[in-house]
């Protein structure tokens, strides 16, 4: 499903242009740059060279939580993906969940500030929420690819929050 390259340790095979997007504001990002050597207490991701990643360095010193841990406490997704009530989804459920855990462990690897919140069943659907847009976006590629369907994105306004929705009408 993803494809490695030897400048990135994961990347999107959807996304190909390697544009960089602007910096948007994220009030679960600090605007200045943690020192090195930090580690978060609750998940054991690291902070290195201006980033998050999955270390096995135990020589960290100071001790604070990563952006992705205080989202979880604080129940404040970046990313909100709903899965419509439908015929397709009722009889493919298992399916559809099972691929976006699979997903998601596997960008959880990659990116230490890109988890999977969530998955809540609910009576129009399924609910599913992160703490990243961009393991979002990476879901619903994934979702899209392997069942099809219809996906709408939205971003909403002032917020940062990307929601998403996915139907497969006709079925």
């Amino acid at each position: 499903m993803k494809m490695t390259d030897s400048r990135d340790h994961c990347v999107s095979p959807m996304r190909r242009d390697r544009i960089f997007q602007s910096h948007t504001d994220d009030s679960y990002r600090t605007p200045t740059r943690v020192q090195g050597g930090k580690a978060c207490r609750e998940c054991g991701a690291v902070y290195e060279k201006g980033r998050w990643i999955w270390t096995t360095n135990a020589e960290q010193t100071g001790q604070l939580v990563c952006p992705a841990c205080r989202r979880i406490h604080e129940h404040a997704p970046a990313g909100e993906l709903w899965l419509e009530a439908g015929g397709y989804l009722l009889a493919h459920r298992d399916e559809v969940v099972s691929l976006l855990q699979r997903e998601a462990a596997y960008e959880e690897t990659c990116y230490a500030l890109e988890r999977l919140m969530s998955i809540e069943e609910q009576a129009k659907g399924v609910r599913v929420t992160t703490t990243g847009r961009h393991m979002l976006r990476r879901l619903c590629e994934a979702l899209v690819l392997a069942h099809h369907g219809q996906l709408s994105l939205k971003y909403r306004d002032g917020g940062g929050i990307l929601r998403a929705r996915w139907k497969r009408p006709g079925d």
